[in-house]
């Protein structure tokens, strides 16, 4: 029984090892047992006439199709089928065929079909009929039930369909007589023929399921043939009347040759011959007309159902000159004996004849060869396929001349050049190729001109524009290279083996396509395997395990790390050839730079030093050339990555001739302009490579030559894109290393530089930064700056204070370039400082020059909350300036940098050896000896304030709303306690952030930190403040949870002083958006700050954490410094504030001041009245969208405040208010006057004083003067420098 099925299907999913998930065999086995065992759940639902939901349907279809999709066994669904099908044969009906019953509907039968249907989609019919039961017994029911449905197969019943269908096919498979199986054999056939004939005109998969049944119908030993001289003559007719306007007419063709296809693969050959002539006239239109070639799945058929025409009109034999392999073993060596094909077998086969039994199907035969010759170049790949194997089929059964014309033909079109760029016919004649290796067809004579063919399409490759073809070709030359391992033994292949064997590796390691590359891995494997031991001993088991279909999945794997592991193989030459020659050169970008990272790895393994220079020489021959002369952009930027990689891998270079030679390469690009038109930037960067790459590897190189390779590094300098101003600053630094450092150290010191040098380098960059004519230059040369040694800047005091000088101007928040700030110059200018800090020696740190950096890194540059069209720009500059300030406090406190962490370890040594010094250059004492370590850290005079305004920066960016700038605080406040000591509190701060901590309590553990008071309070309450206030980020809520549950826990303590300095603080920076002053935060900053503190504001009032401050609002008059009022004040200011124009600030404001009145309506009335007042004077804003804000929101609040006793307001003016704000379309656009009434007389209702109320007035318009149309082309030209 299906119950007994069932049990066996449960535990092969259970235990089945499969790449589908745990949650897919579950959902799986959920579907099938709700399906075939839930009765009772089925018959509750039917009685109480519940049904099950289209979506439900869908949604488990989706789940069998995704698990029978992604499972790799099939016992588990083969289970599942036969569990399904046997509880479908019980839904079956039994009545008698000539009484069906008509409409008959089973939403059981109907379920099983649909899951039956997506395991048949998944896993393909032919897979699906092996499961499907041959019972005798329901061949009467199947056919009772398929007539009995109600509809056409269009309906949503159409899976039903399929697979009664596909269930009546196989059950016709049954050997015996028709007549014994039922009464009446011949109505039965009739009626099957007449239902599958209706099925074969839809356009969904049931005509698939009827092309199926039909064939077995209709080649059965007791079917008369005229049901079959019925369907030629429908063929016929359709494909006549194709052209009409019958929308049907075209499946109903589809289906009637798809029907004698099948027939003709699965019939009898003497019966299909007696209707050969038929068939052949009735497809001959579709063969001539070329406007049946656009019915794609049409023509497919006719080339299966032409094929087989061909295969069934000759004799059924084995051709004695056909190669076959005989029996073989694995484990066999293969070298003894091989069959050979003798003359007289050849003469035999020369001089037979076609081999049809009747010379009327000659025409048959070559009509059908020349069809398939011509559908091998056809554009659709299944068409190709189908006459490929049509192809080598016919020529199995042809005598041996006319098979080796059918060879010569397919093989002509890789020697063809006018097929050259046709991949379709190359796609085509490597499939027909295997496909004739794979039958015997293709003798070992034939084989050099065959692997000639086969190496040229394994590099076959066309670009079409930005894009290419051949994937396809290279794809099946892999599945020659995999037939051909199969077909011939070693004693045969083993001569050609080694070459076919390295282009095959060679594909397999540098195709492009990831689906080649694992093709041709398949085809390694394969002849490996096939061919035996002795054709490669121990390496080719090691090329098996190192080529893996995983391994070949990822391009840059492939590329970069297998590599080197073939190349210790004895494939090092073909890899360095195959690179050198082919890839360099390719049309992908990314093809290019993964074939120089190869080269590299290649080159990097060669130890020997005579190699290494023979090395050079040919990759200098072959790529110099392209490089500096070819105008093809691929090869030129190809070749000079190849350069550059080749010689960064030999380290050491001292050959004059080809130093002089390669020192041209760059000369002559930039002569002959070749750093122009589109992708020219890539050729600048690579250029940039090759430099630095010759300077790598010390390349003998003159002065001359070498300012000349700095002028061209410097004109790349000041190119547009980052990546080219990246590359160049790179190679500066690599060229200033390598060529002016050596100059420069002699006898253990510093020489000093010439004037030459300086004003090439240090003193040009300079004056680049000075003027600031592009923002590209400025950018470009604050790069250079960074990348240049210390001798060169450090040359004398006035220059380096000079470099100081000028990159903490352009580092300044507020500088401008070209007219306008840029967040580049300023991070270029931060990041140079940085690498200038850490590579001088840190006796130039005097503590004026420490004071300055301290204070652009800290004071400017974290604060820098610049904005523009891409978004906080200002971020890039805080993380530098956190960087950079970390490694000031790093170089500036060299006895820090320790292996321990401990304090004491660090600070007892320095107690020991501590001593009165003055520096020359400051003339101050820097060790206090009364007090060491307590204001002064170091030598240096890094005192404890700096270090707590570092402290504290870090802190605040550590809460801040970005993820990269949490990170990066992350990261350095660690650092900062291992090297900087004197940190305040240091201490408490670890033991809160980092005793037992977790990513996910952070925001808890910062808050914790508010505690601390002082400076660190401030700096970590404006952190959560800008991340707690965000709604754009999950992060945001996870700050604002966790400040309002600090807040609310220290209000519940009895000592509220916690309490009283949170809203003192909040009190200050609300009153600090308002503020214009000079002493005030800048402007992006308070704009940043302005919506989130408004938003953290109103939360914590809402949640009741400013409760406390609320308890002496009884004492506001006479306590004019109390919190409340001062709060109140400041809302009421930010409100109110004239001629504002910023909707969501006014609404943020009028937000807390509801939320204000709230909080203060019982146990601060003069507050809350306060508050009222001011909300009723926003009421008064010129802007519509403003004041329906207001009034919706401060009738809600009032209707809140009329369900609470003791308000300071009475029920009844609360419901008049109330009424009157209802009344009033607040958002229309009258006379302000209208509202002025409307407000005075809410005023009365709340009994609020009217000369608190003013009116405002819209704020005026700014007449902009009338700007020249060719002041924006002037500042363009500007701009750009000319």
């Amino acid at each position: 029984s299906y119950h007994c099925l069932f049990g066996v299907l449960v535990s092969m999913l259970t235990n089945a090892p499969d790449s589908a998930s745990t949650a897919d065999k579950s959902g799986f086995l959920q579907v099938v047992n709700r399906i075939c065992f839930d009765e009772k759940d089925q018959n509750k639902n039917q009685k109480h006439g519940f049904r099950e939901s289209e979506n439900e349907r869908e949604q488990n279809a989706h789940t069998v199709r995704k698990y029978c999709t992604t499972s790799t066994v099939s016992p588990d669904i083969t289970h599942a089928t036969e569990c399904l099908i046997t509880f479908a044969s019980t839904r079956l009906l039994r009545s008698p065929i000539c009484s069906p019953q008509l409409g008959f509907q089973d939403r059981k039968l109907d379920r099983a079909c649909d899951m039956l249907y997506e395991i048949c989609s998944a896993q393909g019919y032919k897979n699906m009929v092996k499961s499907v039961p041959h019972a005798v017994r329901d061949l009467h029911a199947v056919y009772v039930t398929l007539i009995s449905l109600d509809g056409s197969p269009q309906t949503k019943r159409w899976r039903t369909h399929y697979l009664l269908l596909l269930w009546l096919g196989v059950l016709l498979l049954n050997p015996f007589d028709m007549n014994s199986l039922v009464d009446d054999g011949t109505t039965l056939v009739a009626g099957i023929v007449q239902c599958c004939t209706e099925a074969l005109n839809e356009p969904g998969p049931s005509r698939q399921a009827a092309a199926f049944c039909i064939s077995t119908t209709l080649t059965r030993q007791d079917v008369s043939i005229h049901f079959m001289v019925d369907l030629v003559h429908q063929i016929s007719s359709l494909l006549a009347d194709l052209g009409s306007l019958e929308s049907q007419a075209p499946f109903a063709a589809m289906g009637a040759v798809q029907a004698l296809a099948a027939i003709y693969k699965r019939g009898d050959r003497t019966l299909l011959q007696k209707l050969a002539d038929r068939v052949f006239e009735a497809v001959r239109p579709c063969l001539l007309d070329a406007k049946y070639g656009t019915i794609r799945i049409l023509k497919h058929f006719v080339i299966k159902l032409v094929a087989r025409l061909g295969i069934a009109v000759l004799k059924p034999r084995n051709a004695s000159w056909c190669y076959t392999r005989g029996k073989r073993t694995l484990m066999m060596d293969g070298f003894e004996s091989c069959y050979e094909v003798s003359d007289a077998d050849e003469e035999t086969g020369q001089r037979a004849s076609v081999g049809v039994e009747d010379e009327r199907f000659k025409h048959i035969v070559e009509s059908a060869v020349g069809v398939l010759l011509q559908a091998t170049c056809d554009s659709e790949t299944k068409i190709r396929w189908s006459a490929a194997k049509g192809i080598a089929r016919i020529a199995s059964r042809l005598p041996r001349g006319l098979a080796d014309d059918i060879v010569k033909n397919i093989l002509s079109i890789f020697t063809d050049p006018g097929s050259h760029h046709n991949d379709n016919a190359w796609h085509g004649s490597c499939l027909a190729l295997a496909e004739l290796g794979r039958l015997g067809i293709l003798l070992p004579k034939r084989l050099p001109e065959s692997l000639s063919a086969l190496e040229v399409a394994l590099r076959y490759e066309v670009r079409h524009g930005s894009r290419s073809v051949g994937a396809n070709v290279r794809d099946a030359a892999c599945y020659v290279a995999w037939a051909f391992a199969r077909a011939y033994p070693p004693c045969v292949l083993g001569l050609y083996l080694p070459a076919l064997i390295e282009k095959i590796l060679m594909t397999a390691v540098f195709d492009r396509e990831v689906h080649v590359r694992r093709a041709a891995g398949a085809a390694l494997q394969e002849n490996i395997g096939r061919q035996g031991i002795q054709a490669f001993g121990s390496i080719g088991i090691k090329l098996t395990q190192t080529l893996s279909f995983s391994a070949l999945g990822s391009c840059e794997r492939a590329y970069i790390e297998m590599t080197p592991v073939i190349a210790k193989m004895g494939y090092w030459e073909a890899a360095f050839a195959k690179l050198l020659r082919e890839l360099v050169g390719h049309w992908d970008t990314r093809i290019r730079i993964l074939s120089a990272k190869s080269l590299y790895a290649l080159v990097n393994i060669v130890n020997d030093r005579s190699l290494l220079q023979d090395i050079a020489r040919r990759a200098s021959l072959v790529l110099a050339p392209l490089a500096s002369g070819s105008r093809d952009l691929a090869f030129r930027h190809g070749a000079l990555l190849a350069l550059a990689h080749v010689m960064r891998a030999l380290r050491t270079f001292d050959d004059n001739y080809l130093s002089a030679q390669l020192s041209t390469v760059v000369p002559s690009l930039e002569s002959s302009r070749l750093y122009r038109g589109r992708d020219g930037d890539l050729v600048r960067i690579a250029a940039c490579s090759f430099i630095a790459a010759l300077a790598s590897c010390s390349c003998p190189l003159n002065a001359p030559t070498q300012l000349r390779l700095l002028g061209s590094l410097d004109d790349s300098s000041g190119h547009a894109l980052e990546t080219v101003r990246a590359a160049a600053a790179t190679a500066v630094r690599v060229l200033s290393m390598s060529y002016f450092g050596v100059v420069a150290y002699t006898n253990g010191a510093f020489n000093e530089p010439d004037e030459v040098l300086l004003s090439q380098t240090v003193f040009k960059y300079l004056d680049i930064v000075r003027k600031g004519t592009t923002a590209s230059l400025a950018r470009g040369s604050c790069n250079c700056l960074g990348a240049l040694p210390a001798w060169l800047v450090v040359r004398d005091k006035s220059t380096l204070d000079v470099v100081f000088e000028t990159l903490i101007v352009r580092a300044w928040r507020f500088n401008m370039v070209a007219g306008e700030k840029d967040a580049e110059t300023r991070r270029g200018a931060l990041v140079a400082l940085k690498e200038i800090v850490t590579i001088i020696d840190s006796r130039h740190l005097i503590r004026k020059r420490a004071l300055k950096l301290h204070a652009s890194f800290v004071h400017n540059a974290a604060r820098d909350f610049g904005l523009d069209k891409r978004g906080d720009v200002g971020s890039w500059c805080r993380i530098c300036g956190l960087k950079a300030a970390v490694s000031l406090a790093s170089v500036i406190n060299p006895q820090c940098n320790l292996t321990s962490t401990s304090c004491k370890s660090r600070i007892v040594p320095c107690l020991l050896t501590r001593a009165a010094r003055i520096t020359a250059d400051c003339g101050c004492v820097n060790f206090v000896l009364a007090r060491p370590f307590l204001h002064v850290d170091s030598i240096f005079s890094w005192g404890a304030r700096e270090s707590q305004e570092l402290c504290c920066s870090l802190l605040r960016h550590l809460s801040e709303k970005l993820d990269t700038v949490r990170k990066i605080s992350l990261q350095l406040l660690p650092m900062l306690f291992k090297r900087a000591p004197a940190v305040p509190m240091r201490n408490e701060i670890e033991v809160r952030l980092f005793a037992n901590g977790k990513s996910t309590e952070l925001p808890s553990r910062l808050c914790t930190c508010l505690q601390l008071k002082g400076a660190y309070h401030s700096a970590i309450l404006s952190g959560l403040i800008q991340s707690a206030g965000s709604r754009d980020s999950k992060m945001g809520s996870l700050f604002r949870h966790a400040l309002v549950h600090h807040a609310m826990t220290e209000a519940k303590t009895q000592d509220n002083s916690d309490t009283s300095y949170l809203a003192r603080s909040f009190v200050l920076k609300t009153r600090t958006l308002g503020s214009r002053v000079s002493k005030a935060p800048s402007v992006e900053e308070r704009s940043r700050m302005h919506l989130p503190l408004l938003r953290c504001l109103t939360a914590l009032i809402e949640a009741g954490a400013l409760n406390p401050i609320f308890q002496t609002a009884s004492r506001v008059h006479s306590d004019p410094n109390a919190l409340g009022l001062d709060l109140v004040i400041s809302l009421t200011l930010l409100a109110s504030y004239q001629h504002s124009s910023d909707v969501k600030k006014i609404c943020a404001a009028v937000d807390a001041l509801l939320a204000y009145l709230s909080a203060a309506a019982v146990s601060a009335p003069v507050l809350a009245h306060r508050s009222l007042a001011t909300l009723l004077q926003c009421l008064h804003s010129p802007y519509p969208r403003t004041r329906a804000y207001i009034a919706e929101q401060l009738y809600a609040r009032l209707v809140e405040l009329s369900m609470v006793r003791d308000c300071f307001v009475g029920m009844g003016p609360l419901s008049a208010a109330q009424e009157l704000l209802c009344d009033i379309n607040w958002g229309a656009e009258v006379n302000m006057k209208f509202f002025d009434d409307v407000i005075f007389r809410l005023c009365h209702i709340l009994m609020i004083e009217k000369g608190h109320i003013q009116s405002q007035e819209a704020p005026p318009k700014v007449n902009h003067p009338e700007c020249d149309e060719l002041e924006s082309y002037a500042y363009l030209v500007r701009v750009a420098g000319y």
